[in-house]
C-alpha cells in the first residue's frame, strides 16, 4: 500500500507525465503537417514539428521539475496544475493526423490533473522563493523584459529585413536580442530600429539575466544544501548524548548557545534558508528542511539523543511536528521530548502527544513578576 501511495505522488506522475510528452514530441517530430489554429478573429498556421520540439520541450521541464519538487508548497501545486494542462493544449492542438498517438499523453495528463487536485490539501505550506521581494523584482523584470521586446519589435516591424509581422518573430527577436546571440537573419534598417535594438540588448545583459540568476541562484543553494544534508546524516550515526531541534526561532538562542558553549552537540532542523545559514555558520549541524518531514525524522537515531526539542516560535508548526514525531519516535524515547507551546489555550492540543510541555508564557510572567518583587 505505501509502494502505491509513493507512485501516485504528484511530483512523480509529472515526472511520468514529462516522459511520456517528450517521447510523444519525438515521435512527431518528422511530421511536414501544418495546423491552422483561430482564436476568436485571430488566425494563424504553426508546423507540427514546432509544436513537437515544443512537446519535447515542455516534457523535459516537467521531468526535471517533477524530480525535484519535493517540498508541497502550494506554489508547487500550481505549478503542477498548470505545466499539465499546457501539456493538454500542446498535445491537442498537435493531434492531427497523430490522434491516436498523442491521445496518450492527453488522457495521462488529465489523470494527472484529477490526482494533483485530489492530493491538494497535501500542500499546504508557503512557498519560500515567491515570498521574496527580489524574485518577486526578478518576475517583473523579466516580464517587462519580454513584453518591450515583442511590442517593440511589432511597433517597428516594418523597420527590419525581413519585417516583423507576427507574435512569434517578435518574440523570437526578443529572445535573439536579450541572449546576445545576434543571428543577423533578422536586420533594424533605420535609426529608429536600431536605437530600439541597442535599447532591449542593455536591457537583456543589464537586466534580464540578473533577474535570472536571482530566481536559479537560491535553487542551487538548497540543493548543495542538500547535499550537505546527506552527507551530515551519515555522520549523525557517530553522534551519542546530542540535542535535536526541531525548528527554531529567538526563544531557542540562548539555551543552544549555552548548550553549544558546554560542548554539547547541537543539531538543528530548520526549513527557512537565511536562518538555517546562519545557524551552520554559528558552528551547529543543520538541516535545511521542514522539521515535520518523517522521512528526515525517521533518519535520526532518537536512543541517542539527549532531549529532542520542538521549539519554533509558531503552536500550529510546532503541533504538526509533534504529530509526525509522535509516529516515529518509540514509546521509551518520548520522555525525553519537550514542547514550547506560546499560547496557553493551546497546551490542551499538545496534551495528547505524551511529551512534556513548556508553557513559554507561564515562564515569562514568572520571570517577570520575580523582577518586580
Amino acid at each position: 500500500m505505501a509502494r502505491e501511495v509513493r507512485i501516485l505522488e504528484p511530483r512523480w506522475l509529472v515526472l511520468i507525465q514529462g516522459l511520456i510528452t517528450t517521447v510523444l514530441g519525438l515521435s512527431i517530430v518528422s511530421s511536414d503537417h501544418v495546423v491552422s489554429i483561430r482564436i476568436f478573429i485571430v488566425s494563424f498556421s504553426v508546423s507540427l514539428k514546432a509544436l513537437a520540439f515544443l512537446a519535447i520541450f515542455d516534457g523535459f521541464i516537467l521531468a526535471v521539475y517533477g524530480f525535484m519538487a519535493r517540498e508541497k508548497t502550494r506554489a508547487a501545486w500550481r505549478i503542477m496544475v498548470t505545466g499539465s494542462f499546457l501539456t493538454i493544449v500542446i498535445l491537442a492542438i498537435g493531434a492531427g493526423r497523430h490522434f491516436h498517438i498523442t491521445a496518450i499523453g492527453m488522457a495521462f495528463s488529465i489523470f494527472v490533473i484529477y490526482m494533483i487536485f485530489r492530493r491538494r490539501r497535501e500542500y499546504i505550506y508557503p512557498n519560500r522563493m515567491l515570498g521574496r521581494p527580489e524574485v518577486a523584482i526578478a518576475l517583473v523584470t523579466i516580464t517587462f523584459t519580454i513584453l518591450y521586446g515583442i511590442g517593440g519589435s511589432l511597433l517597428f516591424g516594418d523597420q527590419f529585413r525581413p519585417p516583423i509581422t507576427n507574435i512569434a518573430n517578435a518574440f523570437y527577436f526578443t529572445g535573439e536580442t536579450v541572449t546576445t546571440l545576434g543571428f543577423g537573419d533578422i536586420l533594424p534598417v533605420t535609426i529608429d530600429a536600431k536605437m530600439f535594438t541597442i535599447s532591449l540588448a542593455f536591457l537583456g545583459v543589464a537586466i534580464f539575466f540578473s533577474s535570472i540568476t536571482a530566481l536559479i541562484l537560491p535553487t542551487i543553494e538548497r540543493r548543495l544544501g542538500g547535499l550537505v544534508n546527506r552527507m551530515e546524516k551519515r555522520e549523525l550515526k557517530t553522534l551519542t548524548d546530542y540535542i535535536l531541534i526541531c525548528g527554531y526561532s529567538n526563544l531557542m538562542q540562548e539555551y543552544v548557545s549555552r548548550m553549544k558553549s558546554s560542548g554539547s552537540v547541537v543539531v538543528i532542523i530548520e526549513k527557512n534558508p537565511e536562518t538555517a545559514r546562519s545557524l551552520r555558520d554559528e558552528g551547529y549541524i543543520v538541516f535545511e528542511h521542514n522539521a515535520d518531514d518523517i522521512d528526515l525524522l525517521s533518519s535520526f537515531d532518537f536512543s541517542s539523543a539527549r532531549e529532542i526539542i520542538i521549539g519554533s516560535g509558531d503552536d500550529a508548526y510546532n503541533l504538526i511536528i509533534a504529530a509526525a514525531l509522535k509516529s516515529v519516535i518509540q514509546n521509551n524515547n518520548a520522555s525525553k521530548v519537550r514542547v514550547l507551546v506560546v499560547d496557553p489555550k493551546d497546551m490542551v492540543k499538545f496534551a495528547i502527544m505524551g511529551f512534556q510541555l513548556v508553557d513559554v508564557s507561564s515562564i515569562l510572567s514568572k520571570s517577570l513578576l520575580e523582577g518586580n518583587t
